[in-house]
């Protein structure tokens, strides 16, 4: 099965822990990446800004991570 993962980033650096979201059509991952991307907050008074992407993923087990 295909999906698409939606990756973000905070200021170029992805978390670790976050291993993204995956959907099952480009359009949805589009439509999340539109929101996310572009946020900010200011943190120590430096601004910190959100990043996303979405990727297609040729192979992935459905058993093993959530499809939305």
């Amino acid at each position: 099965m295909s999906a698409f993962l939606l990756i973000c980033t905070l200021n170029g650096i992805i978390n670790n822990g976050d291993g993204g979201i995956y959907f099952r059509n480009a359009n949805e991952c589009m439509n999340f990446k539109e929101i996310l991307s572009g946020q900010s907050y200011m943190k120590n008074d430096e601004k910190q800004v959100y990043d996303c992407m979405c990727k297609l993923v040729p192979n992935i087990n459905p058993e093993k991570v959530r499809i939305y």
